[in-house]
């Protein structure tokens, strides 16, 4: 009798280890999520100058971005996705909506007028 009871035991904490080791894997993220505001990042040109520049910002997997662009004059921001996007701006404020980041990597935001890197978007 006493082998049967720990066959038991034995059967149901093997079950029950792997059904906790079920419900971890249940937690892990495998789809982006879409379900918060985008991530906003304020761009601001004057003269010859761009702030921010060469910082890194950390977006969540399957986020939106928009961009925030307040400038002095109009130019262009070129954005390193696949395929790669281009936006103009203009003298004023101009939001710029680049949409989900669905792949994680690290995709750079630069201005070719001037030549500078102004954030390198860290998807995670």
């Amino acid at each position: 009798m006493r082998l049967t009871a720990r066959i038991i035991a034995v059967v149901a904490a093997i079950c029950g280890i792997a059904s906790i080791a079920t419900a971890c894997g249940n937690d892990v993220a495998t789809e982006p999520r879409t379900d918060s505001d985008p991530v906003v990042v304020e761009i601001n040109f004057s003269d010859d100058s761009v702030d921010p520049h060469g910082t890194q910002i950390d977006i969540p997997l399957g986020h939106s971005v928009e961009l925030d662009v307040t400038a002095d004059a109009a130019g262009e921001i070129h954005v390193h996705t696949d395929p790669a996007q281009s936006a103009a701006y203009g003298v004023g404020t101009t939001r710029i909506s680049l949409g989900a980041f669905d792949i994680p990597g690290q995709f750079v935001v630069e201005s070719h007028t001037l030549g500078k890197t102004i954030v390198t978007l860290e998807v995670r």
